[in-house]
């Protein structure tokens, strides 16, 4: 993976660093056009139900992946956290990678939750899947703008980019009498927010008898070990991967039997 132009600004540095920015920016107006230019940092804005912000904030304006030979370019920002690439999402992406045979994506439906930069959207558009990218309103520009740009010419299926607030008028923007999904990606959609029970609403009502939830997240705090213990009781699961370097989780589940769920 090659990483491109990454700063760390502190919160009280940003009205400096604005003003270096704008300098450098005037300096290399004449040069090559792929040579990087530092933009205005602004605050993250109030993304919907966040609790929690960061004290250190990162100037990121693209990452470059290769996947099965496919190369991904991310555009990022730092107005809010789904407009960061996770190490959940980079990790998915390396499994299905390297377990295509068992995990073939080719003509298979897909829905990804909290989708936010598209990373592993992209590469499941890449592999042949027919994919539904998801995210609050507030990604959903960037998280377009991703996809379009990384399948354009490279996908077997148009990919579509589409709003979802996790346990929110799901019946009607997504009735299961049309809707069905025989993946449900998500990569790193459990952190410290107060969203989880709707976010696991959001599992079960996409979660059909056929369905397979891939759900890739680094386990950062006592309530996202919380959340996976309720996760393994309402579904059945599997440990597909446990990555040590980046603490990366990656769990396969599917709808418990009728049977036990009466036990």
């Amino acid at each position: 993976m090659e990483t491109i132009s990454t700063l760390e600004i502190s919160a009280e540095d940003e009205e400096e660093c604005e003003i270096q920015n704008q300098e450098e920016h005037s300096e290399t107006e004449s040069s090559d056009e792929n040579e990087e230019i530092l933009t205005d940092v602004k605050r993250p804005s109030d993304a919907v139900n966040r609790i929690w912000s960061p004290s250190v904030y990162s100037l990121v304006t693209k990452e470059s992946y290769n996947f099965a030979g496919y190369e991904i370019t991310i555009h990022q920002s730092i107005d809010h956290f789904g407009a960061i690439t996770w190490p959940a999402a980079v990790e998915l992406c390396h499994f299905l990678e390297c377990n295509w045979n068992e995990f073939n994506l080719d003509d298979k439906k897909i829905i990804e939750l909290g989708a936010g930069t598209g990373l592993a959207s992209i590469f499941a558009v890449l592999l042949g899947a027919n994919v539904t990218s998801t995210d609050l309103p507030c990604a959903i520009g960037n998280l377009r703008s991703n996809l379009m740009r990384n399948t354009r010419c490279r996908s077997k299926h148009q990919p579509q980019v589409k709003e979802l607030v996790w346990n929110v008028d799901l019946d009607k923007n997504f009735p299961q009498s049309v809707h069905h999904y025989d993946y449900i990606l998500a990569a790193d959609v459990v952190y410290h927010h107060n969203c989880l029970d709707d976010l696991m609403a959001t599992f079960e009502y996409f979660c059909q008898p056929d369905s397979v939830i891939l759900w890739a997240n680094k386990l950062r705090f006592n309530s996202d070990c919380e959340f996976l213990e309720k996760f393994k009781a309402k579904f059945e699961t599997v440990m597909l991967a446990n990555i040590p370097h980046a603490e990366v989780i990656i769990i396969k589940a599917t709808t418990k039997s009728q049977l036990m769920k009466n036990t």
